[in-house]
């Protein structure tokens, strides 16, 4: 699968998960981890829906190695 797979599969888990509306705009991405405790690159999720205001979190995988659970747990702990 490449990346744009995984990240189109990783937004419609998110829009799923979260009742998103299909104006909103999910931007995924990959960076460095700050915590030498936790993964080396985390997958950082950004949500902007007009009217709203922005959210973002993160989850400690990489985008290739994320599971939805991965995701519900990141949303149900604060995406830390």
């Amino acid at each position: 699968m490449t990346a744009q797979d995984l990240s189109a599969r990783l937004e419609q888990w998110v829009r799923e998960e979260i009742g998103l509306q299909p104006d909103a705009v999910v931007s995924i991405g990959e960076k460095p981890g700050t915590d030498p405790r936790c993964s080396p690159v985390i997958t950082d999720i950004a949500i902007s829906s007009p009217g709203e205001t922005p959210y973002s979190f993160h989850v400690e995988r990489r985008l290739e190695e994320l599971t939805r659970m991965d995701l519900v747990a990141a949303l149900a702990f604060g995406g830390h």
